[in-house]
């Protein structure tokens, strides 16, 4: 395949054929943005998962430039933007990816090479935030006595088959969980760094913790894109990120300022940060961080959370402040992901149970003994009129 054919082909993304995302439960997908899962470590080996039938059946109709449905996330995101600013996988991975293999192995289905890992061994996590649950997170597994089950064994010879290939490696993701807490990412930091040292590395962090030797190992490294968690401030900030310290937050972000490495913030937009969301990104402004630096979208997982669970006036006012947000001059990634976020609420059905959203935030306030509408006092105040009307 020439690189004018790999552009016009609106379908085709290179991960497919040159890596993969592990799950803390054993899933492996092609990417977190995949609908469907291509296998289980803890029944199949790695390798026949990335060489087996659904993977070269997603490689085919890409290659058809028929959109497969298992990565529609992308091609959704892509449809709102003709342009290379769209934030979408698909794209990013075509600029990390695709510059350094032969294009000429997109043309075989059967063909694989390892170039990139999304690494999520465990759900080890420090923090247990509302709108995560025990499959990414030790603290919900803890809360809700839900223990999920990692099988050692599986995820060994899951080591043994990147650890191989780690000089073929040109891109990392680290997540979790907390990657910072996982102890197989030391043991892989280490050896990618005395193997395979300018490989670019992607940590998706809550920054909360720095004293497990993780990070002074991604501290050595030079081409590290830091993507830091986090969606409000202070005291919404600790209820949303319920374990989280904004102080400690703030701290080690400083901290991390002084490398020279890049840094973004990954953003959900949802009923408990509906204004909040605008004080964070502001504040990370003022710190010298620029509208590229922000990735944001709608929450959509746990559904109670969602903002189309609102009344429809106060929809309204989050939709009219998104907009004087763009008109107000934000720009690129930024003002792609206030693009995206409109999009959604002016196009998605609304399911409205804002009884749930009422119901889940007692349950949870119980368990940690934490009183939402202290926190929350306007959120509350206006449900409470429309719920009057």
């Amino acid at each position: 395949m020439d690189h004018k054919t790999f552009l016009k082909n609106k379908s085709i993304c290179t991960l497919p054929w040159t890596g993969f995302e592990l799950e803390p439960n054993g899933n492996v997908k092609n990417c977190i943005i995949s609908k469907n899962k291509l296998g289980n470590i803890n029944q199949s080996a790695l390798s026949d998962i990335l060489n087996g039938e659904e993977n070269v059946k997603l490689k085919t109709h890409m290659l058809n430039d028929s959109k497969p449905n298992n990565c529609e996330g992308c091609y959704l995101q892509e449809k709102a933007r003709s342009d290379l600013q769209s934030i979408s996988s698909r794209l990013y991975y075509h600029k990390e990816i695709a510059s350094k293999i032969d294009l000429s192995m997109l043309d075989d289905a059967k063909k694989f090479e390892l170039k990139h890992v999304d690494l999520r061994w465990t759900n080890s996590c420090n923090q247990a935030c509302v709108y995560c649950h025990p499959d990414y997170s030790s603290k919900w597994s803890q809360e809700l006595k839900q223990p999920v089950k990692s099988n050692n064994e599986a995820r060994n010879k899951v080591k043994n088959f990147v650890f191989e290939r780690i000089t073929q490696l040109e891109n990392v993701y680290l997540a979790g969980g907390e990657p910072m807490l996982i102890k197989e990412n030391q043991e892989f930091l280490k050896l990618l760094k005395n193997k395979n040292p300018y490989c670019n590395i992607r940590i998706n962090t809550n920054l909360s913790i720095t004293s497990t030797g993780i990070f002074e190992l991604l501290c050595s490294f030079k081409n590290v894109h830091w993507t830091v968690s986090v969606e409000s401030v202070e005291d919404e900030y600790e209820y949303i990120r319920y374990h989280g310290s904004w102080k400690d937050f703030i701290y080690n972000l400083n901290t991390i300022k002084k490398l020279d490495h890049k840094i973004s913030f990954n953003m959900l937009h949802f009923i408990l940060n509906m204004n909040s969301i605008h004080d964070c990104v502001d504040l990370l402004k003022t710190m010298g961080y620029t509208d590229n630096s922000f990735i944001a979208g709608p929450l959509q997982s746990p559904n109670w959370l969602n903002i189309l669970n609102l009344p429809e006036p106060m929809i309204q006012h989050v939709t009219t402040r998104l907009k004087q947000r763009i008109n107000d001059g934000a720009k690129g990634y930024l003002k792609n992901s206030y693009e995206n976020c409109l999009k959604y609420y002016a196009t998605t059905p609304r399911t409205k149970n804002i009884g749930r959203f009422r119901q889940e935030i007692n349950s949870m306030d119980v368990r940690r003994n934490i009183d939402s509408k202290k926190i929350f006092p306007k959120l509350f105040k206006e449900l409470d009129a429309y719920t009057l009307e």
